[in-house]
C-alpha cells in the first residue's frame, strides 16, 4: 500500500489508492569551493516518501520516525513541530516525533491552505486549524480554498464569498456573490475585484479596505497607479482604486515614469497621458513602451497607418533618438516569446532579413543602447541580469505549446556583458520568487525539472526536482517532484537543502528505479535493500504469474 499522501491543488481527500510520485535519476552534485556550508535550516518537521513508504525527518535529515510505521498515509509538506497522518480513513496532526496526538481523527476532509494552516471537514462544513492543532475558524464554511500565491483564504457560505487572511483571520464577511482571484496581487497594490448584486466591488487584501468602484478588473499595476476595465473601455486609477481617467480607452499601457500610454480605438495611434489623466503627447505613434525617466520607445506611424521604425522620445513627445530600430518591446524573456515588462529596459530589434531578426536592449532610464542588437535572443530579469544566445548557440530539443521543437539554449550575463553562464544546457533561466536566486530549465514543459543557481552563476543544486522553493527566513530550500496538471497535481517533498545546496537529505534513484532516502553525508536511511523495490512493468507481472500456474500444474 502507498502511504505517500501529497498536497493537491484544491481539496485533500483521504484516499488509500496508490499516489507514489516517481523520482528522477540521480545526478552528480555540483563541487562547491572549500568554504564553511550554511548555517542549518531552522528546525522543522518534514515526512518525506519513497516507493510507497514514509518516515519523518528533522531539519539535519535526522529520523524522527521510521518508516516502519502504521500510517496509511501523510501529508509530505514541511511543519514546524507537528505532520499529519492518516489512519484508519482519518487524519491525525502529530507531535514532531509522532509519540503525542495534537489532534485525533479530527476529519476524513483535509484542506491544504496556505502554509502551517489546513481546512477540515465536519458535519458538512469545513474550518480551519493550524500546525499546532488549534482551532482558527470553527467548521462553518460551505468551501474554502487558497488565492493567489498563499495570499489569502477564500470561503464561502451560504453561496456568498468572503476572503481570510493567510492566517485564516476574517478580512470580509461573506458578502460578495463573486469574485476575481488572480496571482501577483502585490503587483496590483494588493486590490482584487468582487460583485455584491449589481454593485462592483474592491477589496484591499493588505489593509483590509473594501470600497464600491466603476471598474470590473485590473489589468496591471505600478508606479502606484491601476489600469482597470470598465464596461465603456480602460481607464486609469491611483492607489486608492479612484479612477483618475475617462473610461473610454481601448488600450492603456503599463504605467511609467509619470505618463502611460494610451490608444482610444483599435486601429487608432497612441499617446500618453499623465497620472491625472490628462494627454501630455498626443497620439501619433504606431506603437508605445513604457516610459522610463529619458523618454519612451515609440514607433512612426506610415502613412499606410503600420508601424514604421521607434526611436526615443522625451517628455514633449520629441525624438531625442531617430527613429533606427524595426520594433521595441517590453524586455522580459519568455522562451515562448511572451514579453513582460521590466522597469526601465526594452528589447529592441533590427531585421537582418524578412524572416530573421537580431535583438539588444536600450535603456530608457539612462537614455542609452545598453546591448547593441546583435544577439539571437535576449531579454532582462533585472537591471542587473540578462538572458542571451547568440547566432552560434547550441539549440536543443524542448516542448514548446505541446510540441518537440528545437530552440536555442540560453546563458546569462551581467549589465557590463561578462558572461556568467554560456549557452548550451537550458531553454530557460528565470529569478526565483524570493528574486536571490535563479531557476534554469532545459525545458518549457510545466513538469520540466530546475537546477538552482545563485546570482553570480555558481550552480546550486542539480536539475531534479520539477519544483524548488527558497524560504531565506527558514535558511532552507525545499526540493518537490511535481506530477500531473490542473486539479490532478500533486507535490510531494522530497529533499532540503542549505542556501548553499548542501543538502541535509535527499530522495535517489537507484539505477532500477527504485528510491532510496539519504542523509547530507550520502548515508542511505532508507531503504537499505532497494532492489525489493523495483517497480516491475505489467509485462514482467504477467510473466511471473504465468510461470507460478506452470508450476502449479507441474505433476508432484
Amino acid at each position: 500500500m502507498d502511504r505517500s499522501a501529497s498536497a493537491r491543488l484544491g481539496s485533500l481527500i483521504l484516499s488509500l489508492s496508490a499516489l507514489t510520485l516517481v523520482g528522477c535519476k540521480e545526478e552528480s552534485s555540483p563541487k562547491s569551493a572549500a568554504v564553511a556550508p550554511a548555517p542549518a535550516p531552522a528546525a522543522m518537521v518534514m515526512p518525506i516518501c519513497a516507493n510507497g513508504e514514509c518516515a519523518v525527518l528533522d531539519q539535519n535529515g535526522a529520523v524522527l520516525v521510521s518508516a516502519d510505521n502504521d500510517y496509511d498515509a501523510v501529508v509530505a509538506l514541511p511543519l514546524d513541530k507537528s505532520f499529519l497522518f492518516a489512519k484508519d480513513g482519518t487524519w491525525n496532526l502529530a507531535s514532531a516525533d509522532g509519540k503525542q496526538l495534537l489532534q485525533t481523527a479530527f476529519t476524513d476532509d483535509l484542506r491544504l491552505l496556505t502554509p502551517g494552516y489546513f481546512g477540515f471537514g465536519q458535519d458538512g462544513k469545513l474550518g480551519i486549524i493550524d500546525q499546532n492543532g488549534k482551532q482558527v475558524q470553527p467548521p462553518r464554511f460551505d468551501d474554502l480554498y487558497v488565492g493567489g500565491k498563499d495570499d489569502f483564504i477564500v470561503y464561502e457560505v451560504g453561496g456568498k464569498r468572503g476572503i481570510l487572511s493567510a492566517s485564516g483571520q476574517v478580512v470580509t464577511e461573506a458578502l460578495y456573490d463573486s469574485s476575481v482571484v488572480r496571482d501577483d496581487f502585490a503587483k496590483r497594490g494588493w486590490w482584487m475585484t468582487a460583485e455584491r448584486g449589481n454593485e462592483k466591488w474592491a477589496l484591499n487584501l493588505k489593509t483590509g479596505e473594501q470600497k464600491k468602484v466603476d471598474f470590473d478588473s485590473i489589468d496591471s499595476a505600478a508606479n502606484q497607479h491601476l489600469v482597470v476595465n470598465t464596461e465603456q473601455g480602460k481607464a486609469l486609477a491611483d492607489a486608492q482604486a479612484q479612477l483618475v481617467s475617462a473610461a473610454t480607452y481601448n488600450w492603456i499601457g503599463v504605467p511609467g515614469d509619470g505618463l502611460v500610454a494610451f490608444r482610444e480605438k483599435y486601429d487608432s495611434p497612441c499617446g500618453y497621458m499623465d497620472f491625472q489623466g490628462k494627454t501630455v503627447i498626443q497620439a501619433q505613434f504606431g506603437k508605445c513602451e513604457v516610459f522610463g525617466k529619458q523618454g519612451a520607445l515609440v514607433s512612426a506611424k506610415d502613412a499606410d497607418g503600420s508601424s514604421g521604425k521607434a526611436g526615443l522620445i522625451d517628455r514633449q513627445g520629441q525624438w531625442t533618438l531617430q527613429p533606427t530600430y524595426d520594433s521595441a518591446d517590453p524586455a522580459g524573456f519568455s522562451p515562448l516569446g511572451m514579453f513582460r515588462p521590466v522597469t526601465g529596459l526594452n528589447q529592441v530589434a533590427v531585421l537582418q532579413n524578412a524572416f530573421s531578426a537580431t535583438f539588444g536592449i536600450f535603456d530608457v532610464d539612462k537614455g542609452v543602447e545598453l546591448f547593441k542588437p546583435t544577439y539571437r535572443q535576449i531579454g532582462a530579469l533585472n537591471a542587473d541580469l540578462f538572458i542571451f544566445s547568440n547566432a552560434d548557440s547550441p539549440t536543443k530539443q524542448a516542448t514548446l505549446f505541446g510540441q518537440a521543437t528545437q530552440v536555442p539554449t540560453v546563458g546569462l550575463m551581467d549589465a557590463n556583458g561578462k558572461v556568467l553562464l554560456e549557452p548550451g544546457e537550458y531553454v530557460d533561466i528565470r529569478l526565483d520568487a524570493s528574486g536571490h536566486y535563479l531557476l534554469a530549465s532545459d525545458d518549457t514543459s510545466n513538469l520540466a525539472t530546475s537546477a538552482l543557481y545563485d546570482l553570480k552563476g555558481k550552480r546550486l543544486i542539480a536539475g531534479k526536482w520539477q519544483e524548488l522553493v527558497v524560504d531565506e527566513t527558514r535558511g532552507a530550500i525545499f526540493g518537490f517532484a511535481v506530477e500531473g496538471l490542473g486539479d490532478d497535481q500533486t507535490r510531494s517533498l522530497k529533499a532540503l537543502y542549505r542556501l548553499d545546496g548542501t543538502p541535509s537529505f535527499q530522495v535517489s534513484q537507484t539505477q532500477c528505479g527504485a528510491e532510496q532516502v539519504r542523509d547530507g553525508q550520502d548515508k542511505v536511511l532508507w531503504p537499505t535493500n532497494p532492489q525489493d523495490y523495483c517497480p516491475q512493468d505489467d509485462e514482467d507481472v504477467d510473466n511471473g504469474a504465468q510461470a507460478e500456474d506452470q508450476d502449479d500444474n507441474q505433476p508432484g
